[in-house]
């Protein structure tokens, strides 16, 4: 805008960080002193002045309405708390003498009153009331406006509700969203409107209370994901409480394809199952390309070299693992599903004792199972992770990195003391990753028992292999600060401010060191045009989307605990981080898809149910700023 226009109120140099977000109370009429009574019903007058006459804010607040006894509007509780009376549902105002002021405001006012939904547009554009605004539906007016004199257009509105500011309390999650907000019913008479109060905005969106007490996460239903990062459609308490469902049985694509063990022998694959070697190689190239950076539960070299030379020294269960993803990675699903369920009817036979390869095993097929998840899928895959974690334990995994710590020589070769410490790590990277979705925050892998530090090159292992070790160090750092922020949070929780609590925000240091301390060709550049990055591979594309949502898990219980109107810009600070954090992980994933399609988003550790997850995180960030650009 022109610093010129004499209409333009200018923007404070405290304004300027995040000049596009305005919180401007609104303003009322004087109210009147004149009392208009209404005939009650003596034999239902307590219940109609409580439920019937009550403004909305009110009943769902629980606090005396003055409205309801004396008829006028707005009522105190609601201008004392800066709010937008709304007046009860199915009262007719018809006859009150108290109405809004609808004369237009001046454009001074009029721009330090714009809900923030409007102001993120490009500030340089001017733009016409009706093109901000939206054009006038007929057929669903604001619910409110059959008590007004003027009806007001909330089509630009998501829900009816501003996006105002986070709770700023933790009761947000008790109180529920009223229902005719989100779906307003069309009154049955009502005449239109004139044209000229169409394009008046609503005042309900100048108010930043309502969103004070709603988490706009609510408006996505089932497929909310709170202020800590738990997505209850992963994990619902509250059905596992109810009354016992009986359990059903599964129905297996193959039952009649795969062959049953005879009692006491060997488990071994079927030969006439077997692919041919030129099958099997095509499938161990496709498991080693795209799924191998985030499993690495297998040395290549050692791999191969086995299968050229002993090939019955590998277990079967790792094989079948192998040909269920590379059958899926190849086009075949058919041939996947098979070899999965064949994996998952012979993984019972090898619980007998904890093995190295029983382990490695698991997390494979835990990762193949995120391309047909059955019913229970969570659930199965939290419980397959606590089945890892313990044999891992059994292994002596999480002693073997405070064994070189303290001194104590390792007993094993260099290859297979880095196998054993990418072991630990994925174990520790699968349980935070399914577990702290879930809600489950305390976590059984403690931080010491992981190394974290980058790996050195090993004799006797392909360079590739060096490579791998590396990245997923830089990975399992990210997801220790996710684990970190968990076990916090487990501490502080009971507190009433436990998002402000300097033991929680200290954290956030954690972040930039880890982006600064990453190698070079483990960097991204975003180009300043907005465009989607160039990545070099969907493993570095995933890792940095995994970095920008733990930004946003960390930034956004922040703001539950900041006034966004406080002069010091700490919330409009924290509420930049989380927007520009949501804006990048969108970018990494776009161009994920379109350099490796929809493969390099399903091999990413949790498959498409990590791109789910973090799509809905950033949708409420969205909300903010979705008319910005």
């Amino acid at each position: 805008m022109s610093n010129d226009d004499p209409t333009v109120r200018r923007i404070l140099p405290q304004q300027s960080q995040m000049n596009s977000f305005s919180f401007a109370p609104q303003q009322y009429t004087q109210r009147e002193t004149q009392k208009n009574y209404v005939f009650v019903d003596e034999h239902n007058r307590h219940k109609r002045l409580k439920v019937m006459r009550a403004c909305e804010g009110c009943r769902r607040r629980k606090i005396k309405c003055d409205a309801a006894t004396t008829n006028t509007w707005p009522c105190s509780a609601c201008i004392r708390l800066k709010l937008h009376c709304v007046r009860p549902n199915g009262f007719d105002g018809a006859n009150d003498s108290t109405t809004y002021d609808t004369t237009p405001m001046n454009p001074s006012d009029q721009y330090q009153q714009m809900p923030m939904q409007h102001q993120v547009m490009n500030p340089g554009t001017k733009i016409s009331p009706a093109a901000m605004y939206g054009a006038p539906q007929p057929g669903y007016p604001d619910p409110s406006a059959q008590y007004q004199h003027v009806q007001y257009d909330t089509s630009q509105q998501p829900g009816g509700m501003p996006y105002g500011a986070v709770a700023p309390s933790g009761s947000m999650m008790e109180q529920h969203y009223a229902g005719q907000n989100v779906f307003p019913t069309p009154p049955m008479h009502q005449p239109p409107p004139p044209p000229a109060a169409q394009q008046q905005p609503s005042p309900e969106a100048y108010s930043p209370g309502e969103y004070q007490h709603h988490d706009l996460a609510d408006l996505l239903g089932t497929l909310k994901v709170n202020e800590t990062g738990t997505a209850p459609y992963l994990r619902n308490k509250a059905s596992f409480r109810r009354e016992e469902e009986p359990a059903i049985e599964d129905d297996e694509e193959f039952p009649a394809n795969l062959p049953r063990p005879a009692p006491g022998h060997k488990i071994r694959i079927p030969p006439e199952l077997m692919p041919d070697d030129e099958t099997a190689l095509n499938y161990f190239d496709l498991y080693f390309t795209h799924v191998h950076p985030y499993v690495p539960v297998l040395c290549k070299t050692v791999f191969y070299q086995q299968w050229n030379t002993d090939r019955n020294s590998i277990s079967p269960l790792i094989l079948e693992a192998i040909f269920a993803m590379g059958g899926r990675l190849a086009e075949e699903p058919g041939e996947g599903q098979q070899w999965l369920a064949l994996a998952s009817r012979h993984a019972d036979s090898f619980m007998d004792i904890p093995r190295l390869s029983t382990l490695q095993a698991l997390l494979m097929i835990l990762k193949a199972r995120e391309a047909a998840p059955k019913r229970g899928y969570y659930y199965r895959s939290w419980m397959t992770v606590v089945q890892c974690v313990q044999m891992g334990k059994d292994l002596g995994l999480d002693e073997h990195h405070e064994d070189h710590q303290a001194g104590i020589s390792c007993e094993f070769t260099p290859v297979e003391c880095q196998l054993r410490k990418r072991l630990w790590q994925l174990v520790f990277v699968c349980e935070v990753m399914v577990g702290a979705p879930q809600g489950r925050h305390d976590h059984a892998v403690k931080l010491n028992t992981v190394d974290f530090t980058a790996a050195r090159p090993v004799p006797g292992c392909e360079e590739s292999e060096y490579h791998i070790s590396r990245n997923f160090s830089y990975f399992s750092q990210v997801v220790r600060t996710v684990a970190t922020m968990s076990k916090v949070y487990t501490r502080l929780r009971r507190r009433k401010d436990w998002g402000v609590d300097p033991e929680f925000q200290q954290l956030g240091q954690s972040f930039n060191t880890w982006l600064t301390e990453l190698p070079p060709d483990l960097a991204i550049s975003f180009p300043p045009d907005g465009s989607p990055p160039w990545i070099p591979s969907h493993f570095i594309g995933n890792m940095h989307g995994y970095y920008y949502l733990a930004m946003i898990l960390f930034h956004r219980p922040i703001l539950s605990f900041l006034d966004p109107n406080s002069p010091d810009g700490q919330w409009k600070r924290h509420m930049m981080i989380c927007y520009s954090s949501a804006k990048a992980l969108c970018r990494l994933q776009e161009a994920t898809l379109n350099s490796f399609g929809l493969t390099g988003l399903q091999c990413m550790q949790r498959g498409f149910s990590f791109s789910l997850y973090a799509g809905l995180s950033c949708i409420v960030i969205h909300l903010v700023g979705f008319r910005r650009g």
